[in-house]
């Protein structure tokens, strides 16, 4: 089964986060420092796609990304493996929706909404959508990075069926 039938399919989603964007979004204080770099994570999958913003946003060593299903992807080889067959059109777009960073401001947890658009076009109806939720921490120079990523498919999601072309209906032969 390819990536995006798993994404469909599997029930937990991924959506890894943590941020390498503008050294100052990734060393802000506070909830706000984290939704930035949960922002600048999905404009990198966006701008480079999802394998590279993937592999350049988790922790390298202790990154996890939860899917439905399978075993838990684990570090930066792993989660380059796991998307090495995603075609480079394709679009994960995502968005915070809430942000909560603890008091030593060093560990947080983001949530939001995502979309998966295989065609790279947002807007063309979505293939899947969903929430997730990243857990992340500072790494020594103070950047935020992904720890755990986890998702799930919206169930009451129904993408439109593709249209048949009407030239190959049987009663226009």
């Amino acid at each position: 089964m390819g990536w995006i039938e798993g994404m469909r399919t599997a029930g937990v989603v991924m959506v890894v986060a943590l941020a390498a964007g503008p050294a100052t979004a990734q060393t802000a204080s506070g909830v706000e420092g984290i939704m930035q770099a949960d922002r600048d994570f999905a404009a990198r999958a966006a701008e480079a796609g999802v394998q590279t913003a993937f592999t350049e946003y988790m922790d390298a060593v202790d990154g996890r990304m939860v899917r439905g299903g399978g075993d838990t992807v684990v570090g930066e080889a792993a989660i380059r493996e796991y998307f090495a067959a995603t075609p480079p059109e394709t679009l994960l777009h995502w968005e915070p929706q809430e942000g909560f960073v603890s008091d030593g401001d060093d560990f947080g947890v983001t949530w939001g909404k995502w979309e998966l658009h295989p065609d790279g076009n947002r807007s063309t109806a979505a293939a899947a959508r969903g929430t997730y939720v990243t857990v992340w921490r500072r790494d020594a120079n103070g950047v935020w990075r992904g720890l755990l990523d986890m998702g799930s498919n919206d169930p009451s999601y129904r993408p439109p069926d593709t249209e048949a072309d009407s030239q190959s209906a049987p009663e226009d032969d």
